[in-house]
C-alpha cells in the first residue's frame, strides 16, 4: 500500500531556521530553599541551565521538608521548569513516559489509562473510553492538594516531582506505587516581571499546532504580589475518520455529526484553555497567606490510530491476533460512524497558610476541586452484539439496517474538599526532627455512561422496559456513585544517631466511610439493579522505617520499609437465578503494599559522576482485580474483588557523567518482574457455581515491560554577547509489553529518538525540537474489544509520527 509523501512545506522556512537554536525555558526556575515549603527564588539563566544538567541538586519537598533531591533517602526524580520545556513535557502522560518506573499506554488525550508502577497493575494497558475500568497505583498532587488524577497541563510549574515506591505515611490513600506532584510557581514580592512563550509544530499527516502561554507577576504592595498565568493549546490532528466499512458498503451507514459526510480529515484534534491566579500576602514577618484559583477547559476530539482488518477479512490469512492484520486504508485512518470526543472542565481553589511559630513551622492547606468529563464514543460493534436480536433494523449486517449504529455517552464527575495541617520542627542542629499532621477529605464521585441505539424506540417496542427516566433510544444506563470521607493522623520522626547516620520512623492512621450507590438500568435485558452499600474502616495504620548513612559528604546509602494503600468499595453484583452473591464479591477490601528497598545516590569522581540505584521487593496484599458477573450468558456486570497476593522485584539505576565542561551524558534503566505468589479463589455466589475468580501462583502480571532504557547526550557552550548554545539527543528503549491477561497480547519492543537544539539569552530563548526523530511506528496501545475486532477490526494506536516544532520565549 502506498502511503502519502510527507512534506513540511506548510511550516514556514524561517521557523525551521530559527529552530536550529536550542530549546530552553523561562528566566526563573522556582525551587524551595531550605526552611520553606513553597517559596520562590530567582535564578540567572546560567544558574538555571546548570541546574537543568544537575537536576539531583534541585531542592524538593517530597518528604514534606526542603531537601536536595540527592539527599532524599528514597527514589525521587525531579524535572525543573527548564527541564520540562527542554524535554517538551506538557502534560501528565508525557511526564510518565519519561519515567523508567512508570508505564501507561500512550493512547491519546481523550482516553483514560491504567497506570503501572514497578509492575503493580491488574488492568489492561490499552485505551479506555470509560473511567469505570481504570485503576491507578499512583496518587497525584497539585502542590499540597491531592486530586483523583492530574488533568491540568504543565504550565507555570516550578518543578514536577515523581516519588517511586509506596508513600502511604505522608501521602495517604492511592499512593500504592508512588506519587506525582506538580509544584507551582509562587508570586514574588517587589518585582514586576513576566514571560510569553509560543510554540508552533507540525506532525506528519497533520496540520499546524499552536501552544502559547503567558505569565505575569505583579507586586501590589511590598508584602503583596499577584501571579497570573494563561495558556492556550490548538493541537491539529493527524488521523482521518471514515464512516463506512469498505468491504461492506451496504447497508449504508449514516455518520455523525453530518449525515452526508463520509470522511473527516485530521479528526483527532485537541483544544485546551487554562489559567491560574495566585495571590500571596506576607501578613507578618512570620505568616504568609496564599490564595490560588486554577481552571482548565479541554476538548479532546477523535481517536489517533490505524484501522486494521478483522481476522476474517484480512487479505493475508493466518494472522495470529486481531492486532496482526493489515491496515484497511493507511497508517492514519480509522473507521467510526459516530463522532468521538471528551470535553473536560477542571476547577481548583486553594488557601495556604505558612506560619513560623518559633519552635516549629506550621503549614495549612485547604483545597476545593471539581472535575467533570463528558463525551461520546462509537459503539457500533458492541451495540450490534447486544441489540441486534431485537430487530433486523438494528443489525448492522442486515440489509434492513436503519443505517445508524450505536454509540455511548459518559459523564464523569469528581468533587472534593481536602485539608491538611502539619507542624514540622525547625531545629536542624539537634538530634531529633519531626513532622506531625492531620488530614481530612470529603469527596463525591459519579461515573455515568449510557448506551444509545438509534431506532430502538421504534424497533424494540416489545422489548424496551417502560421507565420515566429513560431517554430516547437509550438501551442501558450505569451510574456508579460514591460519597467518601476520610480522617487521618500522620507523622514522622528523624533521629540523628551520628553525624552520618539517620533513622526515620513514620506512620499514618486513618478512618474512612464510603457510601456507594450502583444504579444499573437495563431497558432491554435482565441486569437492572440498585445497590446501596456503606464500607468503613477505623484506626487502620500503615508504617515507614528508614535508615540512611552518609558514606561521604556527597554519597548517601539507605534502606527503607514503606507501605502504601488504596481504599476499598462496593460492587453492583446482584443475586441471580436463586443464587446469592457472596460477601467476598459484594465488596472489595482496601489493598496495600509492603516495600523493602535499598539504594545509593550521590556523587563520585569529584562530582563529575552522579549515581542513583535502588533494588526493591514489594508485596501487594489483597490486590483489587477486575471481575464481572454474567447475566443470561451475555450481559456483564463489572466490578472488583481482592485477588491473591502479588510480589514485585526489580531494580532502577541512573547516572549522569560530565565528560567535559561542555559535554555530558545520562542514562537510566529499570527492570521489574511481578507475579502472583498466592492461589486464591473468590466465589461469586455463596453456593458453588463455577463462576469464581481464581488467581494462580506464578502467573505474571501485565502492563509493564521487563526493561526500559533511557540515554541522552547533551552539549552546552557559551557564545559571544551573552548567548548560550545547547543541543541534546535522547533515546528511549521500551521492551515488549504484555497488555492484558492473555500472554499472547503483546506490544513489541521499540526505540524512540528525540532531539533539540537551541539558543538562549538573558531575555529570550529560541529552539527547535523534534519528537520521534526516526518516525518509528511502534504499537503502544489499542482501542478494541472482542466485538470491535470481529466486526470493524481493531484500532491499533502507534507512537505519534515525527513532529517538528519551534519555540520562542521572551521575558521581561
Amino acid at each position: 500500500m502506498k502511503h502519502p509523501t510527507y512534506s513540511f512545506g506548510s511550516l514556514p522556512a524561517y521557523l525551521l531556521l530559527a529552530g536550529l537554536l536550542p530549546h530552553t525555558a523561562s528566566a526563573q526556575t522556582t525551587v524551595a530553599p531550605a526552611g520553606a515549603d513553597r517559596a520562590t527564588v530567582s535564578m540567572t539563566q546560567t544558574e538555571a541551565k546548570e541546574e537543568l544538567i544537575q537536576l539531583e541538586k534541585v531542592v524538593v519537598t517530597s518528604a514534606k521538608r526542603a531537601l536536595e533531591a540527592y539527599k532524599v533517602p528514597f527514589n525521587v526524580s525531579v524535572f525543573t521548569e527548564d527541564a520540562l520545556r527542554e524535554y517538551n513535557i506538557t502534560d501528565i502522560k508525557r511526564l510518565m513516559a519519561e519515567s523508567e518506573s512508570i508505564n501507561a499506554p500512550l493512547s491519546g488525550a481523550r482516553f483514560a489509562d491504567n497506570v503501572t508502577v514497578r509492575g503493580l497493575n491488574t488492568g489492561n494497558a490499552n485505551a479506555n473510553n470509560l473511567e469505570q475500568f481504570v485503576r491507578s497505583t499512583l496518587s497525584y498532587y497539585l502542590d499540597d492538594s491531592p486530586l483523583p488524577n492530574i488533568g491540568f497541563r504543565i504550565k507555570d510549574i516550578a518543578r514536577a516531582e515523581t516519588l517511586i515506591g509506596p508513600q502511604g505515611t505522608l501521602y495517604g490513600a492511592g499512593a500504592l506505587g508512588g506519587t506525582i506532584r506538580y509544584i507551582t510557581n509562587q508570586p514574588r514580592f517587589g518585582k514586576f516581571e513576566g514571560r510569553a512563550t509560543s510554540t508552533v509544530s507540525e506532525t506528519k499527516h497533520g496540520g499546524l499546532s499552536f501552544d502559547t502561554d503567558t505569565v505575569v507577576n505583579v507586586p501590589l504592595a511590598p508584602n503583596l504580589a499577584l501571579r497570573v498565568s494563561l495558556s492556550r493549546l490548538d493541537e491539529a490532528g493527524f488521523t482521518d475518520r471514515v464512516v463506512q466499512r469498505p468491504w461492506a458498503p451496504t447497508p449504508a451507514w449514516i455518520g455523525t455529526p453530518n449525515a452526508g459526510q463520509q470522511r473527516y480529515e485530521e479528526d483527532d484534534w485537541q483544544k485546551v484553555t487554562g489559567g491560574r491566579a495566585t495571590l500571596r500576602w506576607k501578613a507578618t514577618p512570620t505568616l504568609t497567606v496564599t490564595l490560588s484559583h486554577a481552571e482548565q477547559a479541554q476538548d479532546a476530539h477523535g481517536t489517533s490510530g490505524t484501522q486494521l482488518f478483522p481476522i476474517a477479512r484480512n487479505p493475508e490469512p493466518g494472522a495470529p491476533t486481531p492486532l496482526a492484520t493489515r491496515e484497511v486504508f493507511n497508517e492514519h485512518t480509522i473507521i467510526s460512524p459516530n463522532e468521538e470526543y471528551a470535553d473536560r472542565r477542571i476547577r481548583m481553589g486553594t488557601l495556604d497558610f505558612d506560619w513560623d511559630l518559633g519552635f516549629a513551622r506550621l503549614h495549612s492547606s485547604t483545597g476545593d476541586y471539581a472535575d467533570r468529563k463528558t463525551g461520546q464514543a462509537d459503539y457500533t460493534a458492541a451495540g450490534n452484539t447486544y441489540y441486534n436480536f431485537i430487530s433486523s433494523r438494528l443489525n448492522i449486517n442486515n440489509a434492513a439496517f436503519n443505517g445508524r449504529p450505536a454509540f455511548i455517552t459518559f459523564d464523569n464527575y469528581n468533587r472534593g474538599l481536602v485539608h491538611e495541617t502539619r507542624l514540622s520542627s525547625k531545629d536542624a542542629t539537634g538530634p531529633i526532627s519531626w513532622i506531625a499532621g492531620l488530614f481530612t477529605t470529603k469527596t463525591q464521585r459519579s461515573l455515568r455512561f449510557s448506551e444509545y441505539v438509534p431506532g430502538l424506540d421504534v424497533a424494540g417496542t416489545n422489548f424496551v422496559v417502560a421507565d420515566p427516566t429513560r431517554r430516547n433510544n437509550e438501551g442501558y444506563r450505569e451510574n456508579l456513585q460514591s460519597d467518601y470521607q476520610e480522617q487521618a493522623l500522620f507523622g514522622e520522626a528523624n533521629f540523628r544517631v551520628s553525624r552520618r547516620w539517620n533513622l526515620t520512623a513514620g506512620l499514618r492512621s486513618f478512618s474512612y466511610e464510603d457510601d456507594g450507590l450502583s444504579n444499573i438500568r437495563d431497558y432491554t435485558g435482565p441486569t437492572s439493579r440498585l445497590t446501596l452499600r456503606t464500607e468503613s474502616q477505623k484506626g487502620r495504620t500503615y508504617f515507614k522505617l528508614n535508615s540512611s548513612y552518609q558514606v561521604t559528604d556527597q554519597l548517601l546509602g539507605y534502606a527503607t520499609f514503606s507501605q502504601g494503600y488504596r481504599r476499598g468499595g462496593a460492587n453492583g453484583f446482584r443475586d441471580y437465578a436463586g443464587k446469592v452473591v457472596s460477601p467476598q464479591a459484594r465488596a472489595y477490601e482496601p489493598d496495600s503494599v509492603d516495600n523493602l528497598e535499598g539504594g545509593v545516590k550521590g556523587y563520585l569522581l569529584n562530582g563529575d559522576l552522579y549515581v542513583q540505584a535502588a533494588v526493591y521487593e514489594m508485596q501487594w496484599k489483597n490486590p483489587q482485580v477486575g471481575f464481572s458477573q454474567t447475566i443470561d450468558d451475555l450481559f456483564p456486570i463489572n466490578g472488583l474483588v481482592n485477588g491473591g497476593d502479588i510480589r514485585s522485584r526489580g531494580s532502577e539505576v541512573a547516572f549522569r557523567y560530565r565528560i567535559t565542561q561542555n559535554w555530558s551524558i545520562n542514562y537510566k534503566t529499570s527492570t521489574t518482574s511481578a507475579r502472583y505468589i498466592e492461589r486464591r479463589v473468590v466465589p461469586l455466589y455463596t453456593a458453588p457455581s463455577g463462576e469464581d475468580l481464581v488467581t494462580t501462583a506464578g502467573l505474571a502480571t501485565w502492563g509493564a515491560p521487563k526493561w526500559k532504557h533511557f540515554a541522552g547526550l547533551r552539549f552546552s557552550a557559551p557564545l559571544r554577547k551573552g548567548l548560550q548554545l545547547t543541543a541534546s539527543l535522547r533515546v528511549r528503549y521500551v521492551d515488549k509489553l504484555q497488555w492484558s491477561n492473555n500472554a499472547a497480547s503483546l506490544y513489541p519492543a521499540y526505540t524512540k529518538y528525540d532531539a533539540n537544539v537551541g539558543l538562549y539569552h538573558n531575555k529570550w530563548d529560541l529552539s527547535l525540537w523534534v519528537d520521534n526523530l526516526t518516525n518509528d511506528r511502534a504499537l503502544v496501545s489499542n482501542n478494541a474489544g472482542t466485538s470491535q475486532s470481529g466486526q470493524l477490526g481493531s484500532r491499533a494506536i502507534y507512537l505519534a509520527p515525527i513532529t517538528i516544532g519551534t519555540t520562542v520565549s521572551y521575558r521581561w
